[in-house]
């Protein structure tokens, strides 16, 4: 299959658009005109149940839905679009709900490393051993987006890109050598694999020259979104001689798969594309956020973990959505996501260990939920800081009341942040 790709415009030139209904349709033309849209013809060919859209969770995965915008902002934009506003009359409002909804991440200084007293563009340090790596066309694209991604703001973005990231391979070395405590290179993005393997090679080479980094790790969709390029792609061959190359050098390269629901691995494509990564030596992970509306029950989360490892792969990190987003988000209730997680995990346990969840990561802390109760037979929840770049943090436990409806734990920067190094 050749790969073909729609935004916003092509994809309303396809057969697919038609089968959405009047109001899927107008859903379609004012959220993808706020966010950034993108698909292929794998993902509409293969992957959605287009008989089904209401409850498949493959379109809901890739296709923007209401629920993204306050329910305030949403109403009057559809009103405003309904009684004959054109897109262009409607921009300046689309920007103020744009501005709204841009994702308000946390970060700390003490994770940008730093040369001369001057920041060095491209590396986050999140975690004492762990680097991540932001080289400038990894921060460009993915094979179609998540509706529910944070880093959207990022994508066409050129301004975010080039104060983000870096463009020279050698810019990590000086760092890396300094610092050799650091033993896992991570690259992400958007997705590091849309790049072909000789670009992508460019930036790993340095680091194969540096004895302290031992793990290679990628964190990507490209094994579910098109899987074609491990398998039949005319780059095919050269990304899997770059992963032998990889582990060849005596690394541990770890191919992290960004997965959210079964059905993306019930494809035979996929499956082929599994074996064809893992006859590298890598090492295939997968993580991804419970999410409402797409895999927010016990039996998705089951069945997903049992294909995981029924085809060889190791479940990670069950993720809980941030409020990255103040207006609205995929998040569900805490509790249930607790529930979940528990249930699920004794279902699947002795399939394969461990299962870490669910987890929030909130580009500080990594800190995990439970549920817990108290002396006087009272619920609250337990949060515990698995990692942090404040190696005082990690370990620690906060206490926070239980609430079955609530969505957030708080300020968890806050809260896992040593008092000498709060803010005032």
């Amino acid at each position: 299959m050749k790969y073909i790709s729609y935004n916003n415009h092509s994809f309303k030139k396809t057969k697919y658009y038609g089968r959405l209904s009047k109001a899927q349709q107008d859903d379609f033309d004012l959220l993808s005109n706020i966010f950034y849209f993108k698909t292929n013809n794998y993902v509409l060919d293969q992957l959605i149940d287009w008989d089904n859209l209401e409850t498949d969770p493959l379109f809901r995965l890739n296709f923007l839905h209401k629920n993204v915008l306050s329910e305030a902002d949403y109403q009057q934009l559809l009103s405003l679009y309904q009684a004959g506003a054109s897109i262009e009359v409607l921009q300046p409002f689309i920007e103020l709900i744009r501005k709204k909804t841009t994702p308000q991440i946390p970060y700390d200084e003490k994770c940008f490393p730093t040369a001369g007293g001057e920041r060095i563009k491209g590396l986050y340090r999140s975690f004492n051993n762990v680097i991540s790596l932001f080289p400038d066309p990894m921060l460009k694209t993915c094979h179609a987006y998540c509706s529910y991604c944070f880093r959207w703001i990022a994508f066409n973005n050129s301004e975010v890109q080039s104060y983000t990231s870096y463009k020279d391979p050698q810019t990590p070395v000086t760092y890396l050598k300094a610092n050799p405590e650091i033993n896992e290179t991570l690259f992400t993005g958007a997705d590091p694999l849309t790049l072909t393997a000789a670009k992508i090679k460019e930036y790993i080479d340095p680091l194969l020259t540096i004895d302290s980094v031992t793990t290679i790790r990628f964190n990507t969709k490209a094994l579910t979104w098109w899987p074609f390029r491990f398998t039949t792609d005319k780059d095919a061959k050269n990304i899997l001689e770059l992963f032998k190359h990889i582990v060849a050098s005596g690394r541990t390269l770890t191919f992290c798969a960004h997965l959210t629901h079964v059905k993306e691995l019930q494809n035979d494509n996929v499956i082929e594309a599994v074996k064809n990564i893992q006859a590298t030596g890598a090492k295939i992970i997968c993580q991804g956020p419970v999410v409402e509306g797409i895999n927010d029950t016990i039996e998705d989360w089951v069945n997903l973990w049992s294909q995981e490892v029924a085809l060889g792969l190791q479940p990670y990190y069950m993720f809980v959505e941030l409020n990255h987003n103040a207006e609205a988000s995929f998040r569900i209730p805490l509790a249930k996501a607790v529930h979940i997680f528990q249930e699920a995990e004794k279902r699947v346990k002795g399939l394969q260990q461990p299962f870490n969840g669910p987890v929030f990561m909130n580009d500080v802390h990594c800190v995990s939920i439970d549920e817990v109760t108290d002396d006087n037979d009272a619920k609250q929840f337990a949060l515990k800081c698995l990692a942090s770049p404040y190696a005082e943090s990690e370990g620690q436990v906060k206490h926070i009341p239980y609430d079955k409806d609530t969505r957030s734990a708080g300020n968890l920067v806050e809260m896992f942040m040593p008092e000498e190094h709060s803010k005032p």
